[in-house]
């Protein structure tokens, strides 16, 4: 009985799953041809991370849920869990080959978009039980691989969390409201926690859409105006607690995203009428530019005949028609744009709670239909046609439509007025109208799906999925393992994220989580940027290297390259630190060795206009190493050859060039670097330095020879033991930022940031060091967390009780 119940849901999310495969085996995308799928963030972020949330859940990683030791020199981990990887799905990359985790995000996406498909459905046929399946069916399918789900979410998996949120939060909902049972109240604050946890970003826009739909559930219900308000509120409550159960997760999430490193403040730029109301129609694409919310052109006519479907009750009609006209325009006025998306509008794409609007749409076209057959309008016929006729006539040369819309509409709006009317025939030519519709219906989306990977392929940036590049640099960085005395770098040879893909342990990291005390303290030291600090380029430098232990390091070939000259992981320093005097980064670079290393000869500031080029001349000791800093757009003449030091936009904003050897000064000491620029460019005085490679030998050999005997670091911690019995400061090679708390014996101290070193002040008779990561907020999430279950258990204990007094009573009365 209970699966004739939920077939209609489970052939929904199969159809839909199928539609993306499908869709895949067109195009050539991997897992069925050559073709990567990983574009842009997932690429670059999501199998990364996924990756190493694999290593941490198997015991492989270095560090844990809370703090992720491998990179950025050791930053935490809580936030990028639950910005990317926090999906329930997630442990489908627990059980496959690591080498496969390509593999697992595309599973992952599937099933996902199936999930939600089989959510729509059930939440479809439970508000109104009496439509045709068939329409369910394919209305559930529809919106499991609408255009938001192709275009926004696919290479952003973790999005599709939210889709499948939506309906399933509007079911929770429709469950509490009909049915006035325990079970509703208990489980809907449990799957709630759930789905937060999953991504509290997309899903706080589909609990603000769930909320908008029951509120128009609660406005057309036949109910009472007590029932109605009861109902409303036992959902708000459920709903809440679910939040609450989440908290020990979403408060420190909030927190380090607080204080992650910003992106200049952006206005939003509304899509032009044309451009926004062309993303209704199927095959569509302009990800980033405009709202991706069409369900399908099926599913648009049945929306658009809501209005004239007489069968409805005028109430009926009015409220839902504006309540999705409504939410429409929200999505272009400035401050509702902005509470959609928590106040903060994003970098990117400006339409992210398109699916919301797909939803609804959906659910319109579901309403419309379980009436349709009780219609003999003669505007029901015609009106939808028209409208999307007209649209599509309107929209023809706006440079979202492609050429699969072009084909695909017309036909599917001959195909859905043919079916129209022999679905009101009996027998075999109803049932074969019905079949052909729904075959046309999972064909349009099949094909919008190639189309909208096709259109949007060429645009955006792709990674290589999992192959012999990855195996290679994996198989160097392990051959070289010495963690946690020493780092093993696989340089940035992938991605942004190769610590988390293949192993090792750098500087390497790229998120938006990313704090902004480690851009800041990695910028001062020379590196490079891009995404406004989020992403950082490894400046290779000997200095650096030796102050943050990087041993080996895979540059491209890949090979492995060693190096000596290297201080451990963590080192002592005198009780007063030195500081350096000399300027940006070669200042802060020796003031992390603790040693002066670097001559800062004299150098006029340079002005470069545009295409000009100029020489830097100074002079330095005879075969010393030559760096410059020069985070503009610049090339440098190296070898006969002009190289760029910087290939992103918007320098010093969006990106900057990280410090660069750029040769050795000749016998007689002398240094000449030749400049041509991008844009006007002033190079400081200070850009030049030289490097003795003779003091950074003997600085290391001193750090080396005074470093503690015990080190025991832990997922998100580290204990020093056998200091040098003398007072000292304790320094580690990871990044100061804020909710590391240390103790000297068991005392609390406060660490400091020594050039963005975390360091501690220890006595002559200091034995231990101890310092343990907390996310801020861990305390209040976790007080929040147990508010909230202790309020569950109450609640669920005071309906026990009302329930069991409440049939006492009836008892009593027979």
């Amino acid at each position: 009985m209970r699966a004739r119940r939920y077939w209609p849901a489970m052939v929904a999310g199969a159809a839909a799953s199928a539609t993306f495969v499908l869709s895949g085996i067109i195009r050539g995308t991997y897992p069925f041809g050559d073709r990567t799928r990983s574009t842009n963030d997932l690429g670059q972020q999501f199998i990364p991370m996924a990756a190493h949330l694999r290593d941490v859940v198997t015991g492989q990683a270095a560090g844990d849920l809370v703090f992720n030791w491998q990179s950025g020199f050791g930053v935490p981990f809580v936030g990028d869990f639950m910005a990317y990887i926090g999906s329930t799905l997630s442990w489908i990359a627990f059980v496959l080959p690591r080498d496969r985790i390509d593999l697992a995000l595309f599973l992952i996406a599937t099933a996902a978009i199936g999930i939600g498909a089989g959510a729509m459905t059930a939440y479809l046929r439970m508000i109104r039980p009496s439509g045709p399946v068939w329409i369910a069916v394919a209305a559930g399918a529809s919106y499991g691989a609408c255009s938001w789900s192709i275009d926004d979410a696919a290479y952003m998996t973790i999005w599709l969390s939210g889709m499948v949120a939506f309906p399933v939060l509007c079911l929770l909902c429709e469950w509490i409201l009909q049915k006035r049972s325990i079970a509703a109240m208990v489980v809907t604050p449990i799957v709630v926690a759930l789905l937060w946890t999953s991504h509290f970003y997309t899903v706080y826009m589909a609990t603000i859409g769930a909320g908008i739909v029951t509120l128009a559930r609660l406005l057309t219900t036949s109910s009472t105006w007590r029932d109605r308000l009861t109902g409303g509120v036992r959902c708000v409550v459920a709903v809440a607690l679910g939040i609450g159960l989440a908290a020990p997760l979403l408060v420190p999430t909030f927190a380090l995203v607080k204080a992650a490193t910003p992106s200049p403040p952006q206005e939003f730029q509304r899509a032009g009428m044309r451009e926004f109301l062309s993303r209704l129609l199927a095959g569509t694409e302009g990800v980033g530019t405009s709202p991706s919310f069409a369900v399908g052109t099926v599913m648009l006519l049945l929306a658009l005949s809501f209005p004239f479907n007489r069968a409805i009750a005028v109430r009926q009609r009015l409220v839902w028609t504006l309540t999705v006209v409504l939410t429409v325009v929200s999505m272009q006025v400035t401050f509702t744009h902005r509470a959609w998306h928590g106040f903060d509008t994003p970098q990117g794409s400006s339409y992210r709670q398109a699916f919301v609007i797909a939803g609804m749409l959906v659910i319109l076209g579901w309403m419309s239909a379980s009436e349709i057959t009780r219609s003999r309008s003669l505007v029901i016929s015609l009106a939808p046609p028209v409208l999307v006729l007209g649209l599509y006539v309107w929209t023809r040369d706006v440079r979202h439509i492609t050429p699969t819309t072009r084909v695909v509409v017309p036909v599917l709006i001959g195909v859905a007025v043919v079916a129209w009317w022999f679905s009101r025939s009996p027998g075999r030519l109803r049932w074969g109208a019905v079949a052909i519709l729904i075959a046309a219906v999972l064909a349009e989306v099949t094909v919008s799906s190639v189309a909208i990977d096709a259109a949007r392929y060429p645009r955006l940036s792709n990674a290589a999925f999992w192959g012999a590049d990855h195996e290679q640099v994996r198989s160097l960085v392990q051959s070289m393992d010495d963690w946690p005395r020493h780092r093993t770098s696989p340089g940035q040879t992938l991605t942004f994220n190769d610590p988390m893909l293949v192993g090792g342990q750098g500087s390497q990291y790229y998120s938006s989580t990313i704090p902004h005390t480690t851009s800041r303290a990695l910028i001062a030291l020379g590196f490079g940027y891009t995404s406004y600090g989020r992403a950082l380029y490894d400046p290779e430098n000997p200095v650096v290297d030796a102050v943050f232990a990087i041993r080996g390091r895979v540059i491209r070939g890949p090979k492995l390259v060693t190096q000596d000259a290297v201080a451990p992981l963590v080192t002592i320093r005198p009780a007063s630190p030195w500081k350096s005097s000399d300027p940006g980064p070669y200042g802060v670079q020796e003031t992390a060795l603790g040693a002066d290393v670097y001559t800062v000869p004299p150098v006029s500031p340079l002005k470069i206009e545009p295409g000009a080029t100029a020489s830097l001349v100074a002079s330095c000791q005879p075969g010393a190493e030559v760096y410059l800093t020069a985070p503009q757009y610049v090339d440098l003449l190296i070898d006969g050859t002009w190289k760029p030091t910087l290939r992103d936009r918007r320098p010093g904003i969006y990106s900057g060039a990280p410090v660069t050897r750029v040769g050795t000064a000749d016998t007689s000491g002398n240094v000449r670097v030749d400049i041509k620029a991008h844009q006007r460019t002033t190079i400081p005085s200070g850009a030049l330095a030289c490097l003795d490679r003779t003091r950074l030998t003997a600085a290391v050999r001193d750090l080396t020879e005074s470093a503690p005997g015990v080190v025991d670091v832990g997922g998100h911690a580290i204990r020093i033991q056998r200091l040098p019995g003398r007072a000292a400061t304790v320094a580690v090679a990871v990044i100061s930022i804020k909710g590391w708390r240390c103790s000297v014996d068991g005392r609390p101290t406060t660490p400091i940031s020594h050039a963005g070193l975390l360091t501690v002040a220890v006595g002559p008779r200091a034995s231990e060091v101890a310092c343990t990561y907390r996310p801020p907020g861990t305390r209040l999430g976790l007080a929040a967390g147990a508010g909230s279950l202790a309020a569950l258990l109450f609640l669920t204990a005071l309906l026990t009780w009302h329930r069991r007094r409440a049939a006492s009573r009836h008892d009593e009365s027979r």
